[in-house]
């Protein structure tokens, strides 16, 4: 037997061993073998194996696998894609770790995006760096009130100044 096809066959026999407990004859008829309970690996080189047994009985009653439902796979796949983009949407970009804890703390509360360094609040009010009370601007008098105070609030309880 040539050396692929013997490669092919002693891969085939460790797919099939794999998470049991073996037993690892090499050419020089030294034997390994597993602990129960244990993890363990040593590196054969493969033209050095003779022969792979299995140390455990061979179970016969095996829970059939079930039906695999792809509508709900995929939708589990869009909802977690969904909420990193949610996240990466979060993340402003070159700006300062107090401004990213301010937009936390305010998004919260409040629809917030980014745009460059500029926290946008309900699309009326801009917070530029550094992002204080003085900072707010918005031609929408009651929403700007409204930010202000709770970023004041805000700065206040992550002990901003």
């Amino acid at each position: 037997m040539d050396d692929r096809k013997k490669q092919i066959k002693t891969m085939n026999a460790a797919e099939t061993l794999l998470g049991r407990q073996i037993k690892v004859k090499t050419v020089l008829n030294e034997q390994m073998e597993g602990r129960p309970k244990h993890s363990s690996f040593r590196i054969i080189k493969i033209s050095h194996i003779k022969e792979i047994l299995s140390v455990e009985q061979e179970k016969k009653d095996y829970a059939n696998i079930g039906y695999i439902h792809l509508d709900g796979v995929k939708n589990r796949e869009m909802e977690a894609m969904r909420g990193f983009s949610e996240q990466v949407s979060k993340m402003g970009v070159g700006v300062s770790k107090e401004g990213q804890d301010i937009f936390y703390a305010l998004s919260k509360t409040l629809p917030c995006r980014w745009s460059k360094d500029t926290i946008i609040v309900m699309d009326e009010v801009y917070i530029t760096p550094p992002y204080g009370v003085e900072d707010c601007k918005s031609n929408h008098t009651t929403s700007l009130a409204r930010v202000k105070k709770v970023l004041e609030g805000e700065r206040k309880r992550l002990n901003i100044k």
